[in-house]
């Protein structure tokens, strides 16, 4: 019993009091997301529509999150973090609100691009937050407890939707608008702004500067482009199980009940599992986590096409599922690692362009691929699934060498912050000769981050060259 209470300690200690308040937004969002995880089944069997429109529709809502994140990106680097989270959550309570009374197909189709760009206005700023929150070496431990708390939200929310849709549909716009409003509270009195202070500051000619290099800045970051491109590959998978796990279950002659058993097998598997992870990974390479995660999601999404009860359902949940456990986390504190201070939001928007195209694309393809392809759809899921396993293990070496390289200018940097101190405080008291402390009267003093030093855009990428290969020269200006 001890050993357990000693782990779960571990797991969950050392983490400043804003990223709990962080955490519990999370856990009511997800608790909340309803219309997430039944807007497909909304438009087939309330809307009566083919998986084709489906299809188009979801990536109309994936067409908007791509508008929706690059905005949130900008204006989380120069507006701020928590007025960023704000703005994403009203404007999201008033189009959930809105979808709930329209019928019209074109209608339901501009109002699903306009939820796609809010909700997930909000992930580049949330994302920044825990990055600004936590220092480097406790990322891993603060993306998986913040993903536990989406999954812990996401399991209990796919079992009372189930209930809830049952009984009338148009409830689950409702919730979904009552558990965002309930998290733009805490926000608003619990969660302060995290921007770090050395950040650029708005509206002044280095502001202007940042804001026009920053695509050239992003665009010469060829290693962390790459990772960019082949995080699509797996959000490809997640994006097509979304919106075609319920058309393919119903399809096999299931009900909607035993969808939301089957869907919830996900995060039931991710609330038990997922703090185990740490310990896990401790010390393995990321880029064979990485890989042996996309083997993973090729091997249970395309199986997906050969089940047909809901055991075997549910196992192919589980192979998938696991394969989540082991990527997300890595995906989310290596983009913060690699990601400049200053520019957190702008990276983290950069890189939710790979989940974001895969939800503007998968479902179209996809509804398009099961419709006319039948089983032979999850087969290409599988292969998508490999190449990115092998896409991996080939740019890892490249992207394990860039990190040591960040991971070594934070450490020269906090050293040398930590000298200065140590010069001031020599300098602040000097000793008489009797050994006794005089207390000078004007005592300089150093602000000194203790956790983690703030490394900037300026900081890392222009003092270095990029390479042939994209990756970063250690070479100090």
């Amino acid at each position: 019993m001890q050993s357990i209470q000693r782990w779960f300690t571990e797991t969950t200690g050392g983490l400043p009091r804003a990223f709990w308040h962080l955490w519990t937004v999370t856990l009511i969002n997800r608790l909340g997301s309803f219309v997430v995880i039944y807007m497909t089944l909304y438009l087939s069997v309330v809307r009566d529509l083919s998986p084709g429109v489906i299809g188009i529709l979801l990536g109309a809502q994936g067409a908007g999150a791509i508008v929706g994140t690059q905005v949130s990106g900008a204006l989380t680097d120069r507006w701020g973090r928590r007025k960023t989270l704000l703005l994403a959550n009203v404007l999201s309570i008033a189009v959930l609100i809105a979808l709930a009374f329209v019928s019209q197909v074109w209608l339901i189709g501009v109002l699903l691009a306009a939820l796609g760009g809010t909700m997930n206005m909000a992930r580049p700023a949330f994302s920044a937050m825990i990055a600004d929150l936590i220092p480097a070496a406790r990322r891993i431990q603060a993306y998986t407890l913040n993903y536990w708390a989406i999954n812990l939200g996401f399991s209990g929310a796919a079992l009372l939707a189930g209930l809830v849709a049952g009984w009338n549909f148009q409830l689950i716009f409702f919730i979904n608008a009552a558990a965002i409003t309930v998290s733009t509270v805490i926000i608003w009195f619990k969660i302060p702004e995290t921007r770090p202070a050395d950040a650029v500051v708005p509206d002044t000619p280095r502001a202007a500067e940042r804001s026009r290099g920053s695509l050239r800045i992003i665009a010469r970051d060829r290693v962390f482009l790459a990772f960019v491109g082949l995080t699509f590959l797996p959000a490809f998978l997640m994006s097509s199980m979304e919106a075609l796990l319920p058309l393919q279950v119903t399809g096999s002659g299931l009900t909607e009940q035993q969808y939301s058993w089957i869907i919830a097998t996900n995060g039931i598997i991710i609330v038990v599992g997922q703090l185990f992870i740490p310990k896990l990974v401790d010390g393995r390479s990321r880029t064979r986590v990485l890989a042996l995660a996309s083997v993973f999601w090729a091997v249970g999404v395309g199986a997906t096409g050969i089940a047909s009860s809901v055991p075997v359902f549910m196992l192919t949940v589980l192979v998938w599922t696991i394969g989540e456990m082991l990527q997300t986390p890595a995906n989310s504190a290596t983009i913060a690692d690699l990601a400049p201070a200053d520019m957190r939001g702008r990276y983290q928007a950069t890189f939710s362009l790979s989940w974001q195209a895969a939800s503007l694309t998968a479902p179209a393809l996809g509804g398009l691929g099961l419709q006319y392809l039948g089983s032979g759809w999850w087969l290409i899921a599988f292969v998508v699934g490999i190449a990115a396993a092998v896409g991996n293990l080939a740019a890892g070496p490249s992207r394990d060498r860039r990190l040591a390289v960040m991971y070594a200018a934070e450490k020269a940097d906090k050293a040398e912050k930590a000298m200065q101190e140590d010069h001031a405080s020599k300098d602040a008291e000097p000793a008489d000769q009797a050994g006794r402390v005089e207390k000078i009267d004007t005592p300089t003093e150093v602000s000194v981050d203790a956790e983690e030093p703030a490394v900037t855009a300026e900081s890392i990428l222009r003092p270095r060259a990029f390479d042939d290969t994209g990756e970063i020269e250690a070479v100090r200006a």
